[in-house]
């Protein structure tokens, strides 16, 4: 009973944050194009700017998934479905 309410608690504070997720997102397309501005910009003046690589990006999200994977097993392919619905529901509230 308790392994039920805890993976209940978890799958509701996922949705609750694809939600917040969502909203963000909504709300963000100023932000990211005044990022894209700044990053060009920055080029321009002649700054740096480190940019990570594929191959990092992607070993680092498949280590967040396998650490997940061995952390809540079967439970994990719930997760993201409602995160999912949380964040549709977040770019569609606003």
């Amino acid at each position: 009973m308790e392994l039920i309410l805890t993976a209940v608690i978890v799958l509701v504070l996922l949705f609750i944050d694809g939600l917040i997720f969502g909203v963000a997102a909504a709300k963000g397309v100023l932000s990211i194009i005044l990022v894209i501005v700044g990053l060009i910009l920055a080029g321009v003046i002649g700054v740096a700017i480190p940019f990570l690589t594929t191959g990092v990006i992607v070993t680092h999200v498949t280590n967040i998934v396998t650490t997940q994977a061995r952390s809540f097993s079967y439970y994990l392919y719930g997760f993201p479905i409602a995160w999912i619905i949380g964040f549709v529901a977040g770019l569609l509230a606003f």
